[in-house]
């Protein structure tokens, strides 16, 4: 009796390992990131084998963003945090890690460029010290190779299904590259006008010069208001490009006073790739 109570004892211990043999995947990895775009490679490189959570959600400002309790009790959960530069970060990401100490900080935006070309003026920027470095697919391939290798890191064991997702994801990378040349390659005018000057790493990989209504968040003077509608007027700009974490009523009155329209462009949706085409399309129309 005994030798059967063991055997069957041993059979039900066994049910899991037949069933589920890889549990080396089974918890995946917890991670908490600052912005919805970072969730998007992150999960693209993880897949199933990571669990992301997001500071800033969709349609807020990581400019203006406090973390609420909530936000911060989940922290305690998380093994990886990976920042990106983002407004916010630089007051709490201290105040995170004095809470929370054994949460591993990851800074996606080290070493890649992030200088100011102020070369004209004020409302042009090139290269910039504008944090949205994932506008740029080239640097979104950087970022993602630093991914794939904190996660190996975290779960050596699945190194090779994060490389897998890795290569991937690049090759979907080149592909966003080469079409979103094809199709700013339609436009013959390379000035697009915004109101946050977030497109500065967008604009320098592709050709074309931002000018920007809004400068590290300073309400628009007289002077400078007037200059921006003249230049307005003098380049023909037919669109300003808004997002909707910003208020649209001071684009909205100088679209109205160079004859141009506002339309919703967001570096911060989740949809990185589809997003990044759509951006394309509508800055090649807007250059018409």
């Amino acid at each position: 009796m005994n030798h059967f109570l063991k055997t069957g004892a041993f059979l039900i211990a066994l049910i899991p390992l037949l069933y589920f043999p890889d549990k080396g995947w089974a918890e995946p990895i917890p991670v908490f990131v600052s912005i919805v775009p970072q969730k998007y490679f992150i999960e693209r490189i993880g897949g199933e084998r990571v669990k992301v959570e997001v500071m800033v959600k969709s349609g807020e400002s990581p400019a203006t963003f406090n973390p609420n309790p909530k936000k911060m009790s989940l922290l305690s959960q998380a093994k990886l945090y990976f920042s990106i530069g983002v407004p916010f970060e630089t007051i709490w990401i201290d105040r995170i890690r004095s809470i929370h100490p054994n949460l591993q900080f990851v800074p996606l935006h080290d070493n890649i460029r992030k200088e100011i070309d102020h070369e004209h003026d004020s409302h042009h920027s090139h290269a910039t010290g504008d944090p949205h470095i994932w506008t740029s697919p080239a640097k979104v391939k950087i970022m993602a190779q630093k991914i794939k290798d904190t996660l190996t890191r975290a779960k050596p064991e699945n190194e090779k299904h994060f490389e897998e997702n890795l290569q991937t994801f690049f090759n979907e990378l080149d592909i966003l590259d080469k079409d979103i040349r094809a199709i700013l390659a339609k436009s013959y005018n390379r000035r697009f006008m915004v109101f946050h000057p977030a497109w500065s790493y967008f604009a320098e990989d592709y050709g074309l010069e931002q000018i920007a209504i809004e400068h590290e968040g300073k309400e628009l003077g007289v002077r400078s208001l007037q200059k921006i509608i003249e230049e307005g007027k003098r380049l023909g700009i037919k669109v300003i490009f808004v997002q909707k974490q910003f208020s649209l009523s001071i684009a909205e009155n100088i679209a109205k006073m160079i004859g141009a329209t506002v339309r919703e462009m967001d570096p911060l949706a989740e949809d990185y790739l589809g997003n990044m085409r759509r951006t394309a399309t509508a800055i090649s129309g807007a250059l018409q």
